[in-house]
């Protein structure tokens, strides 16, 4: 039979080794389904939408641009732990001082206040406002209780009475009000302003004495900052920021604090992306107790912004896996690995390891992973790709899985899978499971490590057990779509890895500023995958499209060259789809 024909796709059950990939046979031609117009439409529609995304990428500013150019950088930063009739705090006063040595690296002349008074919190707030010229970026941080009273947001120094029986002209007198304080920032014409108010959200009757509760006032209001003012809270609406994660934390920070810090310093991250870091990994590290706690952030910056320049240093770990026995052999995905490698080293990545087949075993793989992400620094990007199969069986832990399975990559081993009866049967280290390969997501994100992922088989987004905001995961078709393999210069490739392995050597810079961008390569790969199959695959993206970073730069990029080019590859949407190749 034609290898062109060849499919690896889930199959509905999970009887037997009915989860495993299958084949499909075509002839290359052959009429598929008849698509009637409203489908031709919908076609039509999203590659308009599409179209739409890649042009305003190529009219994106350079991301040099959006580097800070010289400008004074100016902090105040406040920690308030000791209250004289409130509940005392034990992390503010350590949240102040270490985000104070963080400023200072990244090139900030900082003023630190501790234990303040209302009289000296509005000294240090006019001396710091009125230090403020015209194109500064300053950096406003307060550590300590906050509450709203009818959606104003009041922060509140170390002699705040007690707020029982307070009155709102006593609040407006012993506090400081955070839109206040943002609007007089703003009105000293400074290029950007951060503020980040590691407060309570929430106040509980009575308070709790790890959280930043005090009574009364319900918690901080939203805000609506200027433009150029960019303000993130350390938990969400309703929510209470941690003053610690129990008795025994020892750590001298606050949950907050302690996960914004090293973001804060990674190079390469525009401000959404330390809010959405931020936001992700405190709710990953509060669900330990287990507590809720998502920072919000509100943004008026225009385009994008780096404290420190993006400079990522690249390293791949590439997997391809032909040979799994018998009727479960594939075709392409030795091919993907040995493209993507060479892809990989023409951009200039400082490692690259591949393993192609039974070199692919699990404790290898394992070491690999551990060794580069050791190699790398915060703000580098390791590339990660598999090509071959992959399944789920019923997960032993239910409750940690949603769906009730789970899903792994399928390694191969001595045994070819044409041997197995059952999924039960196959060995633990033939198993890349979705819980390693999330531990493995996890190590990253607390290295503060950009990963991109390309799975090209099946169930790719079943691999991931939660959000990480440092992952950038490519699948290569939707969960009901084949994964098509077509020839590409004599040889059978995954599509998708064919169109992968073009964007990263270049062709994926759409705007041509030397850096390829979460966003860019999502557009690239969505653009080029849906018009070479006419329309029949679809990749998986995490996060969406639409909610992607424009402004992270994953790597930089060589200059693209005719080859990136694959408009000659695409296919018309016609009335009838035709099945011009194979799939995978």
């Amino acid at each position: 039979m034609d290898a062109r024909g060849r499919s690896r796709f889930w199959a509905s059950a999970l009887a037997g080794l009915g989860g495993l990939c299958a084949f499909m046979f075509s002839a290359p031609g052959q009429a598929g389904l008849a698509l009637d117009g409203e489908v031709r439409a919908d076609l039509a529609r999203r590659a308009d939408d599409i179209a739409a995304v890649v042009d305003d990428l190529r009219a994106m500013p350079s991301l040099r641009e959006a580097v800070s150019r010289g400008q004074r950088r100016l902090a105040l930063v406040i920690g308030n732990n000791d209250y004289d009739e409130l509940n005392d705090l034990n992390k503010a006063e350590g949240d102040a001082v270490s985000l104070k040595s963080t400023l200072e690296e990244l090139g900030f002349s900082v003023t630190l206040k501790l234990n303040v008074s209302a009289r000296d919190f509005d000294d240090a707030v006019d001396a710091f406002v009125d230090s403020l010229k015209r194109g500064d970026v300053a950096f406003f941080f307060f550590a300590g209780h906050g509450v709203s009273y009818e959606q104003r947001n009041f922060l509140l120094p170390a002699d705040m009475p007690a707020l029982d029986a307070i009155r709102e002209s006593r609040l407006e007198r012993y506090s400081v009000d955070a839109q206040d304080l943002v609007d007089r920032i703003y009105e000293r014409g400074v290029e950007i302003a951060f503020v980040v108010l590691d407060a309570c959200r929430d106040n509980p009757f009575p308070p709790d004495a790890d959280t930043r509760a005090v009574r009364a006032y319900g918690g901080l209001a939203r805000m609506t900052p200027q433009k150029g003012a960019f303000v993130l809270y350390s938990a969400g609406i309703g929510q209470k920021a941690l003053d610690r994660l129990g008795p025994d934390d020892t750590d001298p920070n606050s949950v907050f604090t302690r996960t914004f810090k090293p973001i804060l310093s990674t190079p390469g991250m525009p401000a959404v992306e330390i809010a959405k870091r931020t936001q992700v990994e405190v709710h990953a590290l509060a669900a330990t107790v287990p507590h809720d706690q998502d920072p919000a952030y509100y943004d008026q910056v225009v385009g994008q912004f780096y404290l420190k320049a993006p400079r990522p240093k690249l390293y791949g770990l590439v997997i391809g896996i032909d040979d799994y026995g018998g009727r479960h052999n594939l075709r392409g995905a030795v091919n993907d690995a040995r493209h993507m490698s060479d892809a990989l080293a023409a951009v200039g990545a400082e490692k690259v390891v591949t393993l192609l087949d039974h070199d692919a075993r699990l404790k290898f793989i394992d070491y690999v992973w551990n060794d580069l992400l050791e190699d790398a620094d915060p703000g580098d990007t390791i590339v990660f790709t598999y090509s071959g199969q992959g399944t789920q069986e019923p997960a032993p832990d239910k409750l940690n899985e949603k769906d009730g399975l789970r899903d792994f990559l399928i390694l191969p081993g001595p045994q070819p899978l044409d041997k197995y009866s059952d999924l039960a049967d196959f060995s633990a280290d033939r198993k890349l499971t979705d819980d390693i390969f999330t531990e493995w997501m996890a190590a990253a994100a607390r290295k503060n490590v950009n990963v991109i992922v390309l799975i090209d088989g099946c169930h790719a987004g079943g691999i991931l057990d939660r959000e990480f905001a440092n992952v950038t995961f490519f699948g290569a078709s939707q969960e009901d779509e084949f994964a098509m393999e077509q020839d590409f210069e004599g040889e059978q490739q995954g599509l998708a890895s064919y169109v992968f392995a073009r964007g990263m050597t270049g062709s994926a810079d759409l705007n041509g500023d030397g850096y390829i961008t979460q966003r860019e390569l999502f557009a690239y790969g969505d653009q080029n995958v849906f018009h070479m199959s006419a329309g029949r695959q679809n990749p998986q993206f995490y996060p969406a499209i639409e909610a992607s970073s424009p402004g992270l730069a994953l790597l930089r990029s060589a200059k693209a060259d005719a080859t990136g080019d694959l408009t000659a590859h695409w296919l018309p949407l016609p009335k009838a789809v035709q099945d011009d190749g194979g799939t995978r």
